[in-house]
């Protein structure tokens, strides 16, 4: 019998891009879903899977930053959907957290399961990318045979990260606070582009050791950018940082095996009952009880 493996997907950034693909075909848009889930899973040997999705409503970085994400329209959303009905018909574990982003609640079950058995992360969004470390798998779905050593899926190393970033996975919550991150309608600070973001960063390791040396620097040097900005640049960094405390419900690990699960993917006409809801008579598999197998694993308090 496999070892325990868990895959936590960012089930938002996954259902996003099959909805992309599939237009306004939900039933392609389950099957293009589980696709990549499960290829994903096969290729990485996971034999336990959650699916971590976006709550409806606003977050507490709206609360705190009332413009976050406001460029965003709810048709998206409105066409992923579907594809959670059908997953969770289908018997994948499913959580949203009222107040929380899918990156919060992949972070926040990481954190709760990591020191009990391997957790990958799979993603195909940047933002989980700070979790990249010796101890930490971070993937993202990139298709058949396109992936590292042949696989579906890219696997993240510290080097990647800074190849691409120019600083360390744990630098990027201060890298975009920093610059800036266009797509959640985040600004930045003023002065800094991606450039000095990494300059400062190499020279200072921290946004916070940056901020602090920057009131006491010459006006020539680009450290002088930061000063008067500092409210401003530490409410940018909690907009950044992904969250592992989203308060997520205790449920048992064997409910999310991945035998488990009556993937809807294996032919159109069960793909389109399960779009249509025809499978989920049961509701949706979000809080379970503890049952046989592998034993609940609480929430760290």
């Amino acid at each position: 019998m496999a070892a325990p493996h868990l895959l936590v997907i960012d089930a938002q950034s996954l259902a996003a891009r099959a909805v992309h693909v599939a237009g306004d075909d939900p039933v392609a848009g389950v099957r293009l879903w589980c696709q990549m889930a499960r290829g994903s899973a096969s290729d990485l040997g996971a034999t336990h899977l959650i699916a971590a999705w976006d709550h409806d409503g606003p977050t507490f970085r709206h609360a705190l930053f009332p413009t976050y994400k406001h460029r965003r329209t709810g048709e998206t959303r409105a066409r992923v959907a579907p594809i959670r009905t059908a997953l969770e018909g289908a018997g994948v574990m499913s959580v949203s957290v009222e107040g929380f982003e899918g990156d919060d609640v992949v972070a926040s079950i990481m954190a709760g399961f990591r020191a009990a058995l391997p957790v990958t992360l799979l993603s195909n969004d940047s933002d989980l990318l700070q979790f990249v470390d010796a101890h930490v798998q971070v993937v993202s779905y990139v298709g058949v045979g396109k992936g590292t050593e042949g696989l579906r899926v890219r696997k993240w190393q510290p080097a990647d990260v800074h190849e691409r970033f120019g600083v360390q996975p744990a630098q990027l919550p201060d890298f975009k606070a920093m610059c800036g991150e266009d797509g959640d309608d985040i600004p930045g600070i003023n002065r800094i582009g991606k450039g000095t973001a990494v300059k400062l960063l190499r020279r200072w390791q921290s946004l916070e050791k940056a901020l602090e040396a920057s009131e006491f620097v010459s006006h020539r040097d680009e450290t002088a950018k930061l000063a008067g900005q500092h409210e401003h640049a530490r409410l940018m960094r909690r907009l950044t940082t992904i969250r592992q405390d989203a308060p997520l419900p205790l449920f048992d690990l064997a409910r999310c095996a991945i035998d488990a699960v009556a993937w809807p993917a294996g032919s159109v006409s069960r793909a389109r009952a399960a779009a249509n809801g025809a499978d989920s008579a049961a509701g949706p598999v979000r809080r379970t009880a503890a049952g046989p197998g592998l034993e609940a694993v609480p929430w760290p308090e």
